[in-house]
């Protein structure tokens, strides 16, 4: 019988099917290999490892391979099979799998870094292997000739990178929570923007260029969607998390994004629903409901003979306001807020019901989450981190639309 084709995913679960174990230290990334049942892993045990599926249902190494210094990210390019590891003494190292995922050779080592490498994409279109490390820099090197390209400078550590082939644009998130965009030429780069909203480092970015969308996620828990397409720096800040996020994905098909988090927590977000941007925080000397002066201005204390009042400030208005102004909370999904957080009371009178309806789902992955991958075509997630475990889960979250 044939299956049916739902418009909207009908079921939002995680299953566990495998859980990899064998690791002597953190696993900072594991991928799906696409059409085969296996995985590719890099850990700080200075091991790169191909587990595949045994007739058993288990997964064994088919390769086994340590390199001189801990490894720290990944890009790996199926068609072609290349691999390029990031390592913590800087350098990035290429290597070619075989067909049949049973040999690795080494191919070239890039001095990219001074310092660990914490993220890197490869373009076979420019033929790049595009790095950030903890030198506070982004290179570009030459896959063809293993040439230093060009490299740009930041202000504290780069954490997380992001590219747009077409375009040659790349995003760079940092420790000081900016994100900055630059143009990549052969030689230079310049400097297009710097995206400035989150309050914490920014730990990973995702970059859907269909949509033109670029997703962060920081140490300040929350998620943040920057319009890049629209031009109208139109931003939507996604709070779903207790800890740090430290992963990211956008499916476009099902217009979800899945992001997860320190804790295990892994929390799908509806982003076909219209949302409302959080509006910017608002400063005043008084509060702009009961007029009651804040701590610090001393002039209007005086002149009533009161204690000054703390700031706070409303989710929904963003109004500058006391604790007794705003005594209430509410979720508010539509503009992110799937936790209760802070309204005034007039706002607070005018949420619905309805208005709290969550718009996304929350899981437990029941582990650290440090990196993740998905494979949408066969519904399954892989998960890793600190813990030393791999997960690979069935994802039950967008299935629907690929049976």
């Amino acid at each position: 019988m044939a299956a049916e084709i739902h418009s909207r995913p009908q079921s939002s679960r995680l299953v566990l099917l495998n859980k990899i174990e064998g690791h002597s230290d953190g696993v900072n990334a594991a991928v799906l290999i696409p059409k085969e049942d296996g995985v590719i892993t890099v850990s700080e045990d200075r091991t790169i490892r191909v587990w595949l599926k045994r007739d058993s249902g288990q997964y064994w190494p088919s390769i086994y391979h340590t390199v001189s210094s801990p490894c720290s990210c990944m890009s790996y390019h199926h068609e072609s099979r290349r691999i390029f590891i990031g390592q913590d003494n800087g350098a990035v190292v290429e290597f070619l799998i075989s067909e049949d995922f049973n040999k690795m050779n080494h191919v070239k080592t890039y001095p990219a870094h001074q310092n660990r490498v914490s993220d890197l994409i490869f373009s076979l279109e420019s033929q790049w292997v595009i790095s950030t490390g903890h030198d506070k820099s982004i290179s570009w090197m030459s896959t063809q000739s293993g040439s230093m390209l060009g490299r740009h400078s930041f202000g504290s550590w780069a954490s997380c990178l992001q590219y747009d082939k077409d375009t040659q644009h790349a995003f760079v998130g940092d420790h000081s929570g900016q994100i900055t965009l630059l143009k990549l030429d052969e030689q230079t780069c310049s400097v297009i923007t710097t995206l400035k909203g989150h309050e914490g480092s920014v730990g990973v970015l995702y970059w859907d260029p269909v949509q033109r969308w670029l997703f962060s996620g920081a140490s300040d828990h929350s998620v943040i969607m920057w319009d890049i397409g629209g031009r109208q720096g139109r931003t939507l800040l996604l709070q779903g998390h207790h800890e740090k996020v430290q992963a990211l994905r956008y499916l476009p098909l099902t217009r979800q994004l899945v992001s997860c988090s320190a804790d295990g927590g892994i929390t799908v977000w509806n982003m076909e629903t219209t949302r409302e941007e959080a509006p910017q925080w608002q400063e005043s000397d008084s509060c702009q409901k009961c007029e009651q002066p804040f701590f610090w201005n001393i002039k209007q204390m005086w002149d009533s003979k009161t204690l000054g009042l703390r700031q706070h400030h409303c989710r929904k208005c963003g109004k500058a306001i006391c604790g007794k102004c705003s005594s209430k909370r509410s979720t508010y999904p539509i503009m992110g807020f799937e936790f209760q957080v802070r309204m005034c009371d007039d706002c607070y009178d005018t949420i619905k019901e309805e208005d709290r309806t969550p718009l996304a789902t929350f899981h437990e992955g029941k582990h650290n989450i440090g990196h993740m991958d998905m494979d949408p075509s066969r519904g399954l997630m892989v998960t890793c981190g600190s813990d030393r475990v791999v997960k690979v889960l069935i994802s039950y979250i967008n299935c629907s639309y690929y049976l």
